[in-house]
């Protein structure tokens, strides 16, 4: 019974608040990017299935001539989608479980962070605010950005992993601290030009703060978060480094197509922080956007308007206090026009595109600061643990949950669409880029992109695939087996012929012909893999493998996880060979 009393335990049964819609039948496909949370975990099962423990390659997009999506898009809230999908999810309930999850975690997440500062009371208060605040429900609802909301989950957990690294340095700390980061890189890639630049700026700040209490610099704790950070990278090697290297072999700009899909088009206005309209639409330049960007009824109550009541009582922990309230400033200031100078010295936050993403990191920051706001403004013993480890809430905490509640109720609720077999299959790839042609991505090897491609009509009549065609000589190809970076096919040529792959020639992909390797080229206006097969019978392949750098890229990441083990384990390693030399000694 006390366990069902505890806050934790609330905030959790609290959650089903904003999760019910996900109970009901049907998707929210007219969402922004839905289609796409759907799409890319059908590309990633697939991978899966053909055996790549990391797939890259989405055989169906650009018309079926395939892409290496999962080498620029960071997968990991796919990934987590994919082992409810194995366990017997449909894709599309794969995908809500993740949502889900997401969502209690992002609440469970701050509560822990919070409580470590202020105590229960705070805590509980700041874990649904953080849930129900309205970027998140913007995020799911209206955006359905699958992996930005995966992210912001993660978001408290990171904060919370390199506060403890300061507060304590121990082993165990950094390996949780670099699994946290590694994670988040991993989970949505432009979230790696949000929070951690913030993070890095917040820690300089911590560490600051210590010089000026101990009268000497922490380069203990300086040292330890440096090496939880830098693990955090090596952890996040096999998708970062590819990243990297491999940017310059797409065509970024087709991301970004339209102009008013570019950041000086996409300021907010200050009005639209205050603006609590909803709305399903899209942002647009000026300020007649048809979604909703506000901070928050209750996030700038407590947040916002309350700093100078918190300022004249100064709260506990003030240091950490006005550092959260310094760093929302910042990426609230980064939504804002008067930012753009800032914007135009980072060439690759241009691929952030919206400044708008910037509330994440704002919602996060406020929900500290409106957390440190309860602890301030009310009493102890209304925000501190009370009868035994659960804790309970004290009645006027409970009011300000209901509120909270009633202050985002009417917009957890996204449009409800049925959800048929073809949204969940790789023809909903195709039907995409058939409705939006300006999405259909090219290799910088291609000429353009692609207009259409022999494999089309096939995919809407849901015939096999034509993998592959003589371009020149005489001969016939036989599709034998088609999966996501691997196609095989039976060619017999009268003469030697020159066969194409209808797929997208790119670093990685080799062929073989009856066993043998045998080399490829990019040729034609959409540069396809072709190669030189002599006349007679003969099986042909194909299959995506890693380049040397992908394989570095995978070691070192395995190797980190490694010393996270060894690090999170190091107690424990340590007094078995304390043990073991005390017994040899004996």
């Amino acid at each position: 019974m006390n366990r069902l009393r505890s806050p934790l335990t609330l905030l959790i049964l609290l959650s089903l608040f904003i999760l019910a819609p996900l109970l009901a039948s049907g998707y929210f496909l007219h969402a922004h990017d839905a289609r796409h949370s759907l799409i890319w975990l059908v590309e990633y099962d697939q991978g899966i299935r053909s055996g790549f423990l990391w797939p890259r390659w989405a055989p169906d997009h650009s018309q079926g001539y395939g892409y290496p999506l999962f080498t620029f898009y960071a997968p990991l809230a796919f990934a987590i989608a994919e082992v409810f999908h194995l366990l017997g999810a449909s894709i599309a309930g794969a995908v809500k479980i993740t949502w889900a999850l997401a969502a209690i975690f992002a609440g469970v997440s701050m509560y822990r962070l919070v409580r470590s500062l202020w105590g229960v009371g705070p805590a509980f208060i700041a874990g649904l605010l953080y849930m129900v605040a309205p970027y998140h429900l913007v995020n799911s609802y209206v955006r359905g950005s699958l992996a930005e909301f995966v992210a912001l989950a993660l978001y408290p957990w990171v904060i919370d992993a390199f506060w403890q690294v300061l507060q304590r340095q121990d082993a165990r700390r950094v390996a949780l601290a670099a699994l946290s980061l590694g994670l988040l890189i991993m989970t949505h890639s432009v979230t790696l030009m949000l929070l951690p630049p913030l993070l890095a700026l917040l820690i300089l700040y911590w560490l600051l703060l210590d010089w000026q209490r101990q009268g000497k610099p922490p380069w203990r704790a300086t040292l330890y978060a440096l090496a939880a950070g830098l693990l955090g990278g090596m952890l996040a090697a096999i998708f970062l480094l590819p990243v990297i290297a491999e940017t310059k072999y797409i065509v970024v700009d087709q991301w970004i197509p339209a102009e008013s899909y570019r950041y000086p088009q996409q300021f907010l206005y200050l009005f639209q922080w205050f603006d609590f309209t909803w709305g399903y639409g899209f942002a647009l330049p000026g300020p007649n956007d048809g979604m909703n960007f506000s901070v928050g009824l209750w996030l700038l109550t407590l947040g916002v308007a309350a700093l100078p009541l918190v300022i004249k009582k100064r709260p506990p922990r003030a240091g950490l206090y006005f550092g959260f309230v310094t760093i929302a400033a910042i990426a609230l200031f980064a939504t804002l026009a008067p930012s753009e100078t800032f914007w135009d010295t980072i060439p690759m936050i241009k691929l952030v595109q919206f400044p708008f993403r910037f509330l994440a990191p704002a919602t996060l920051f406020l929900t500290l600061v409106s957390a440190g706001t309860v602890a301030t403004l009310l009493p102890a013993d209304l925000t501190q643990k009370r009868k035994g480890a659960g804790g309970s809430l004290h009645p006027l905490l409970l009011l300000l949950a209901l509120a909270i509640l009633l202050g985002s109720w009417r917009y957890a609720r996204p449009q409800h669409t049925p959800v048929t077999q073809a949204d969940q299959s790789p023809i909903a790839d195709i039907q995409f880029e058939l409705d939006y042609p300006d999405m259909r991505g090219s290799t910088a090897f291609a000429n353009d992109k692609p207009a259409t491609s022999p494999k089309v009509a096939a995919y809407l009549a849901g015939e096999p695939l034509p993998l592959a065609g003589i371009i020149r000589g005489q001969g016939n190809v036989e599709s034998v087996r088609h999966g996501a970076g691997a196609d095989e096919v039976k060619v017999t040529a009268q003469t030697p012929v020159v066969l194409q792959f209808y797929t997208y020639w790119y670093l990685g992909w080799r062929a073989w012909i009856d066993g043998q390797p045998t080399p490829t080229r990019a040729e034609g206006p959409d540069a396809l893999i072709t190669l030189d097969v002599p006349a007679g019978e003969h099986d042909v392949r194909i299959r995506f493998t890693n380049t040397p750098l992908r394989t570095a890229s995978a070691l070192i990441t395995l190797a980190t996880l490694l010393i996270l083990a060894v690090l999170f384990f190091w107690d424990t390693i340590r007094s078995y060979l304390t043990q073991s030399r005390q017994g040899a000694k004996q």
